[in-house]
C-alpha cells in the first residue's frame, strides 16, 4: 500500500513525500510514536523505482544513528537510483532511550551531528576526500558515486533551538522547524538569514519548510512527543475548508516558507489517498499546480 500511496501522490501532482525516522522504539516511548518504522533507505529505494517525478525527503535523518561514511554512500546511491529526487533534513535526535538502545552517546549528539555533516559534505564534494574531525577521520580515499544533485543533495537542518539555527547558518541548505507558531517560525527565518550572512554565506539561497495540520486533529499530535516532554507546539490554526487552507498557506509563504508539508489524520492508506485527492481537487488549483 505504501507504493500505491506514492504513485497516487505523484499522479495528483504532489511535490514530495517525507519519512520520519526511528530505528527502534524503546518501551518507554511506545505511547509516543507508532509501532512500525521502516528503514527509509530501503523504502525509498523501492518507491523511487515506482515513480518518475515524486521527490523523497528524509525528515529527519537522525545523524548520530548513522556512521557518516556509510550514510553518505547510501544517500548518494539513492540519489542515483532516484535520478536526483532525494532531499535530507538532518536532525540531532531527542529520544535518549533510543540512543541508549543503539549504543550511541546522547550527550555529544549535537557535536556528532556537526562533525558528521562536515564529513559527508567532504565525501560528496572532494575528488579524493580528506576530513579530520572529532568523531570521524579519513584521508585520501576514493568515494563514488557522488550525488546526482550538485554539489550534493539538499541538506536541510531540523529543529527549533539555537543550536539548530546556528547549524543552518553554518552548514545547512535550509531550515525545517519542528514546532512553533507562525510568528515564532517567521522570526526564526529572519534570525537564520542574519546568522547566515554573518557566516559569510548566501542567505537568499536557503530553503524554508514547515508543516500545516489540516482538517480533523491527529490524536498523535496531542501526545507528548517523547517521555518527559509535552506535545509538539504545532501551528495553532488548523484550517479545514479549502478557503481556510489557501489563506493559511499564503501566510506561510509570505513569512518566507517556500515548502509546506501538509499533515492530515487518516486511519489507513485508503483514507489517506482519499484526502490527498480532496486536497488536489479543492486546494491545489488556487496555486496553479
Amino acid at each position: 500500500m505504501i507504493g500505491q500511496v506514492a504513485r497516487v501522490a505523484e499522479e495528483l501532482g504532489f511535490a514530495a513525500i517525507e519519512m520520519g525516522e526511528h530505528i527502534v522504539v524503546p518501551g518507554n516511548y511506545l505511547g509516543h510514536a507508532g509501532m512500525v518504522w521502516y528503514d527509509n533507505f530501503v523504502l525509498i529505494s523501492h518507491l523511487a523505482t515506482l515513480t518518475k517525478r515524486l521527490r523523497f525527503h528524509f525528515n529527519a535523518l537522525v545523524a548520530p544513528y548513522h556512521p557518516p561514511v556509510q550514510a553518505a554512500k547510501m544517500i548518494a546511491t539513492l540519489d542515483a537510483i532516484a535520478e536526483g529526487r532525494i532531499a535530507v533534513t538532518i536532525g540531532a535526535g531527542h529520544v535518549e532511550s533510543e540512543f541508549e538502545a543503539l549504543g550511541v552517546p546522547y550527550k555529544t549528539r549535537a557535536a556528532m551531528t556537526d562533525d558528521y555533516i562536515k564529513a559527508m559534505k567532504a565525501l560528496w564534494t572532494q575528488e579524493r576526500p580528506t576530513y579530520h574531525g572529532r568523531f570521524v577521520s579519513f584521508a585520501d580515499i576514493n568515494f563514488d558515486p557522488k550525488c546526482v544533485q550538485r554539489p550534493h543533495v539538499p541538506l536541510m537542518i531540523g529543529g527549533t533551538g539555537p543550536k539548530a539555527r546556528r547549524r543552518v547558518a553554518e552548514l545547512g541548505d535550509g531550515w525545517v522547524p519542528n514546532e512553533g507558531s507562525l510568528e515564532e517560525v517567521s522570526a526564526g527565518v529572519q534570525e537564520i538569514k542574519a546568522l547566515t550572512r554573518a557566516a559569510g554565506r548566501d542567505a537568499e539561497s536557503l530553503r524554508f519548510a514547515y508543516r500545516l495540520p489540516i482538517g480533523e486533529p491527529d490524536p498523535w499530535t496531542q501526545k507528548p512527543h517523547s517521555p518527559g516532554h509535552g506535545p509538539l507546539r504545532l501551528p495553532t490554526e488548523q484550517p479545514k475548508t479549502p478557503d481556510e487552507i489557501v489563506v493559511a498557506l499564503k501566510r506561510y509563504h509570505q513569512a518566507g516558507f517556500d515548502h509546506m508539508r501538509i499533515m492530515y489524520y487518516s486511519r489507513n492508506a485508503q483514507e489517506s489517498m482519499g484526502k490527498m485527492e480532496w486536497f488536489a481537487k479543492e486546494v491545489m488549483p488556487a496555486f496553479h499546480i
